[in-house]
């Protein structure tokens, strides 16, 4: 399996989130079909791992990596519409590191609806997001300004611990 695209790209200072302005990112299309999710989560695991590794975050790559690894698979389950053809499901994974250490990694898929995202975050609708906040993300959703579906980012922030 390869990534459609890989890119290595400055990201916008002009608009800095609460978790600190993004420095730089690396963004990767993974297909999405359902016959190829163990395959688009073995890449994931090792574009998050190399990618934090190559931007020098001062974290914990190995929870990045099981953070990133369960949205993508929860992006691959939930995130792809069944009127949409196989051959045409994506999902993009961005992996970037903030002015404050954090690591803020998001998942875009192609469905815009995400039902319950608190009860999901709490883990009654599923353990995925649930784990992720127990690895010490902090999780949360939005639309896209262009585009259709919807991104889950989960920001890592550098703990004491990490210094």
């Amino acid at each position: 399996m390869t990534a459609s695209s890989m890119v290595l790209e400055p990201c916008r200072l002009d608009d800095p989130p609460a978790h600190g302005a993004v420095l730089v990112s690396r963004i990767v299309e993974l297909h999405g079909d359902q016959s190829t999710i163990q395959s688009s989560i073995r890449l994931a695991r090792l574009f998050i791992r190399t990618t934090a590794t190559a931007l020098c975050w001062p974290g914990d790559v190995l929870w990045a990596v099981e953070v990133g690894a369960r949205l993508v698979s929860n992006g691959l389950r939930h995130g792809m519409p069944a009127w949409t053809p196989r051959s045409e499901r994506r999902l993009v994974l961005s992996v970037a590191v903030t002015d404050t250490d954090a690591l803020v990694i998001d998942v875009s898929d192609m469905n815009p609806l995400f039902p319950d995202f608190p009860a999901a975050a709490r883990g009654e609708k599923g353990r995925g997001l649930q784990q992720v906040a127990l690895l010490g993300a902090r999780v949360e959703w939005f639309l896209p300004h262009v585009g259709v579906g919807k991104t889950v980012r989960a920001v890592m922030p550098l703990h004491p611990h990490h210094l």
